[in-house]
C-alpha cells in the first residue's frame, strides 16, 4: 500500500490542513475557527481526515478531535503538553 499525503486534499480547505501534528498545534485556532464554520456534513468529512492521517498516533488524533470540539483551555493545555 502507498502513503498518500494528505495535505493536498482537494476537498478540504487550505485553512484546515495539515500534516504533522506539531503543524495543527502551530495553527490550532485558526483550524478550530473555520472548522465551526463547517455543516455537520463538513465535520464529519473532517473527522474522516484527521484520523485518516498516518503521521500521527491515535492519541494525537484523538486529542485533536477533543480541542475541536470542546471550549476550555484545558483541551488546549492537553494538545501542547502532549507536544512534547
Amino acid at each position: 500500500m502507498k502513503d498518500i499525503d494528505f495535505s493536498e486534499c482537494r476537498f478540504i480547505r487550505d485553512e484546515l490542513r495539515f500534516l504533522f501534528y506539531k503543524d495543527f498545534c502551530k495553527d490550532c485556532f485558526i483550524i478550530k475557527r473555520e472548522y465551526k464554520k463547517l455543516t455537520s456534513n463538513g465535520k464529519i468529512f473532517y473527522k474522516y481526515f484527521v484520523y485518516a492521517n498516518i503521521y500521527m498516533t491515535l492519541q494525537q488524533k484523538n486529542t485533536i478531535w477533543e480541542f475541536l470540539n470542546n471550549d476550555g483551555t484545558e483541551y488546549y493545555n492537553t494538545l501542547i503538553a502532549n507536544l512534547k
